[in-house]
């Protein structure tokens, strides 16, 4: 079993029993939000509070909520929340979706993701042709390339363990989102992981993250507080799988590639609210950062971002032949 999953699975076998308790515990929390106390109950952890945090911790796993923010940390992976963890009277609590859609099926996906194996793995390194993406900060790297490369590299780890792999494109040509979803459907895929390099106006952001859909009713990650499309889409269906696999991507990621971690965030990217299956999508790091462009720029690197997205993907893989059993 890959590292990122053993403590997650070794609690996953003890923690069914304490289910059955759910919609008793959350009645006493106000309507539509769970209480960070009956998390620890459920986990059988121990609470402890600080001015920033509210610590759980068991033999197993450890959950860190940020008082007043949208950020948590499953065994240390930042986990970005729809909604801020928030006080009421003398419990702090998280919205229910989050614990729903997120928290609960990282630490129990046995009870979340389908009893059927996955087969097929579409990867879709992003942009290509005419659209570059975005562009290195010195050496004017594009996207589009670093990011083939590290699919290819991915595809080749897949198939070395047995795992069937399609690829949106294999040469420098341009599918539109569109086409690079309805592929998935037309092969029948069972994950869909998108490749990307990021780029922001501000050339210290640095780091490596992994987006899924948000869940609907909700804002995505980036909206910072702003309106901003909350409709229910097609791959929300696949909401509690896609929190599965995009934590254990960006834990890989993180461990393997050494950069920080900007956490597991959502947004409605076109190649996600259309897939028709699992789905995430990973930014291997920030070309518009010059360090980062000249990590990207080396094979090194990209053999690190490799291994992340395999090493996720196989975990993925790992956790649905467990839930089986």
């Amino acid at each position: 079993m890959h590292p990122i999953t053993r403590k997650l699975f070794l609690y996953h076998v003890i923690l069914l029993a304490g289910c059955a308790t759910t919609k008793t515990a959350e009645a006493k929390s106000p309507t539509g939000t769970v209480s960070l106390s009956y998390i620890a109950r459920l986990y059988t952890m121990r609470i402890s509070l600080t001015s920033e945090r509210v610590a759980l911790k068991n033999k197993y796993n450890a959950i860190e909520f940020e008082t007043n923010g949208r950020r948590a940390y499953i065994n240390g992976i930042m986990v970005w929340l729809h909604h801020p963890c928030r006080k009421h009277g003398r419990e702090w609590t998280i919205r229910e979706v989050d614990f729903k859609k997120g928290i609960d099926p990282i630490l129990r996906s046995y009870a979340y993701l389908s009893k059927r194996s996955p087969r097929l793995v579409v990867l879709d390194p992003g942009h290509g042709g005419k659209d570059t993406g975005a562009i290195g900060a010195k050496r004017k790297i594009y996207e589009k390339d670093v990011v083939l490369s590290v699919a290819m590299k991915v595809k080749a780890r897949l198939e070395a363990n047995k795992i069937q792999v399609r690829m949106t494109r294999s040469g420098d040509s341009y599918p539109t989102l569109s086409q690079r979803t309805d592929y998935a459907y037309k092969v029948g895929a069972d994950l869909f992981v998108s490749i990307h390099a990021d780029g922001a106006g501000a050339s210290s952001a640095n780091g490596v993250e992994t987006f899924i859909m948000t869940a609907p009713g909700c804002d995505s990650s980036n909206h910072y507080g702003k309106p901003g499309d909350k409709f229910e889409m097609k791959n929300n269906k696949y909401d509690a799988a896609n929190a599965v696999l995009g934590f254990n991507i960006q834990g890989n990621m993180v461990k393997n590639t050494k950069r920080s971690d900007r956490g597991v965030r959502r947004a409605r990217f076109s190649v996600l609210k259309k897939s028709p299956c699992p789905a995430a999508l990973v930014e291997c790091g920030f070309l518009t950062n010059p360090a980062e462009e000249a990590l990207l720029n080396s094979a090194k690197y990209r053999d690190a971002c490799a291994r992340g997205i395999s090493n996720g993907i196989m975990a993925y893989f790992t956790l649905v032949k467990r839930a089986r059993r």
